[in-house]
């Protein structure tokens, strides 16, 4: 069995054709020589076929994920436990600065383990991805079969003749499974046709009586002075009403800086003052207060911004915190203790539900 794969030197830049063979990989200079790749030589070329296993891999579970599941799949697309190691390790990464507070998505940093796990958890998503599963196992356990590799790259152990036979044989397999995915769907999707112009119309000639006068008359003799000027936006902010829909005044603070944001449609600031909100009561839950309010929420939800907003810019896990502090509230009301109220946090899965509002805002910069 003889396979093969172009690969960049990270060192001189120069293509190598690395193959791999029943008695050990070889890479093929420019001049059409065979070398040996074995030790450490063998894992500074295999990081790269791996790095393009791993990429690949992770973008289409993560768009499989989002169209089973949603932008907020982490919620409820993956088994419990996972998304808080992901967020755990999102958070060790960062802390190095190594990606310049650029935004990583959640995926960036599951394993393909994590892959596999998701995979067998979420049939959904299993049976989307059926199409490019290999031919003699499936996607989960080949994906544990590759990740015994990549923990050996990972610890720096040289790779033998075996490793890297099998490291190529996962690579073209994988190919060949995604061709096979894409005959199956049909190919490329086909480019429509677009529809011939529309043939040129004579311009219509507007009735005698509609005809604008252009001869000067008083009305155009007024002074500029003489004009009342458009309002700035910046006073119609400061000017706004501060009635809700239902005629009640804005008695508070928080739900006035959310208003005033909306009205000059600053969405980020809109979210800068939720997002003080959303800590505010999150704290509230714990200490267990029951005549913290939500302002900001409601008028949100009273103005509509958030329902015009929800799908865009993926806020979903609000919703779903205002309900569960909601509920804590009244429960609490109603008489439950402390041991009844950490219960129905748990069953509510709170921290989890804190996690991936933290997500949300990081998303949006916050």
């Amino acid at each position: 069995m003889h396979l093969a794969s172009g690969i960049r030197h990270p060192v001189s830049g120069i293509w190598y054709l690395v193959s791999g063979c029943s008695s050990g990989g070889t890479i093929e200079g420019q001049d059409g020589s065979y070398h040996p790749v074995i030790g450490r030589d063998s894992n500074v070329e295999a990081y790269q076929v791996m790095a393009e296993i791993v990429n690949t891999v992770r973008r289409i579970v993560h768009r499989g994920l989002e169209k089973v599941s949603g932008k907020t799949w982490y919620l409820d697309g993956c088994p419990s436990g996972l998304f808080e190691r992901l967020v755990e390790r999102k958070e060790n990464e960062i802390a190095t600065d190594r990606f310049d507070d650029e935004y990583q998505e959640l995926i960036t940093f599951a394993t393909l383990e994590d892959l596999a796990e998701i995979i067998e958890f979420n049939k959904d998503l299993a049976k989307l991805l059926k199409a490019i599963a290999p031919t003699k196992t499936t996607i989960a356990d080949r994906l544990r079969e590759i990740e015994m590799l990549r923990l050996k790259l990972e610890a720096a152990i040289p790779f033998d003749d075996s490793d890297i036979d099998n490291l190529l044989e996962y690579h073209q397999d994988f190919r060949e499974a995604l061709a096979r995915g894409k005959q199956k769907a049909g190919g490329a999707t086909p480019i429509p046709t677009p529809p011939p112009p529309p043939p040129p119309q004579k311009p219509v000639e507007p009735p005698a009586e509609d005809i604008i006068d252009t001869e000067e008359t008083e009305v155009d003799e007024l002074r500029a002075e003489d004009v009342e000027p458009a309002e700035d936006h910046d006073v119609a902010v400061a000017a706004i009403d501060l009635s809700a829909s239902n005629g009640q005044i804005i008695d508070s603070e928080e739900a006035l800086e959310a208003e005033r944001a909306m009205v000059a449609e600053d969405d980020t600031e809109v979210l800068r003052v939720l997002h003080r909100e959303v800590m505010s009561v999150a704290e509230a839950v714990y200490q267990r207060d029951v005549d913290r309010t939500h302002p900001v929420w409601e008028i949100l939800i009273s103005r509509g911004w958030y329902d015009l907003k929800k799908t865009d810019m993926e806020l979903a896990p609000l919703e779903h915190f205002y309900l569960v502090a909601e509920e804590a509230r009244t429960r609490q009301r109603a008489g439950a203790d402390l041991d009844e109220l950490k219960a129905y946090l748990e069953e509510a899965e709170f921290t989890k539900l804190l996690l991936s509002l933290r997500e949300m805002f990081m998303r949006h910069k916050l």
